[in-house]
């Protein structure tokens, strides 16, 4: 798939995902939906480019009333800060819960919130990602203050060139406050087989809220600034060891 074709499609399930959690609960307002455009400055791209791009990230969380979706598109510009576009990678995450399906709670144990099942899409154009199906369970954590989150996964990994294999995954996200600001992290953590070798991916987030310095009654209220660090044991193929990709952003969300 070339990278026009990526984003179109990409551009289209998101708007399909968006409708969806809207247009099948009994009251959309009551449901949570959440679109964040990110710009990120890469200062150091390794493996391959070694030196500072842009990086683009639309990201889409909405429930409905069965469920959630999750989706988002990534586009790489090319070396040395271009505008042009490099390289497009996509994940689709929607996820059915059980527990509102069955009417009951799957998991009896105070720790856990909802348990979920789960089929999911990766693709993107780089050689050393293949086109990629999840599935499997999912189950959300109780234990956060504050309006934090936590989940779960284990996964079917369904890789393009790849035997069937495993996939395990943690995503979180904690607002928190210190000096008096508002702050936020989040973030998640992969790990999976292939057919050679284990990869690890893990991109943790450390968010400054603008509201801090604009209030909360104008268009910044949305938007944060932050850092965010790419670490993966290889991630890039079977000999590319441990690399660290840092960034810093602003994002606004809508």
């Amino acid at each position: 798939m070339n990278k026009t074709a990526a984003f179109l499609l990409s551009l289209i399930t998101l708007t399909l995902l968006s409708f969806t959690g809207s247009a099948l609960a009994e009251d959309s307002e009551s449901y949570f939906s959440k679109t964040e455009l990110q710009l990120h400055l890469d200062l150091d791209r390794e493996p391959y480019l070694g030196e500072g791009i842009f990086t683009a990230t639309l990201e889409h969380f909405s429930e409905w009333k069965y469920g959630d979706n999750f989706f988002f598109i990534d586009d790489e510009g090319q070396p040395k800060y271009s505008s042009k576009s490099e390289d497009i990678y996509y994940e689709i995450a929607p996820r059915l819960s059980l527990d509102r399906i069955l009417g009951s709670k799957v998991m009896p144990l105070d720790i856990l919130g909802e348990t979920y099942v789960t089929v999911q899409y990766n693709e993107g154009n780089e050689d050393f990602i293949n086109r990629v199906w999840l599935s499997g369970l999912s189950f959300d954590f109780n234990f956060q203050p504050n309006y934090g989150f936590s989940n779960f996964s284990i996964l079917l990994r369904h890789e393009k060139k790849q035997d069937v294999a495993f996939q395990l995954t943690y995503v979180w996200g904690q607002p928190f406050e210190l000096f008096g600001l508002q702050f936020s992290t989040q973030g998640f953590a992969d790990y999976w087989k292939n057919d050679s070798h284990y990869v690890f991916l893990t991109e943790p987030q450390l968010r400054f809220h603008l509201s801090n310095l604009f209030g909360n009654d104008n268009m910044m209220s949305s938007a944060v600034i932050g850092t965010e660090v790419e670490i993966s044991h290889d991630f890039f193929g079977e000999d590319a060891d441990w690399e660290v990709n840092p960034t810093i952003f602003f994002a606004i969300s809508f």
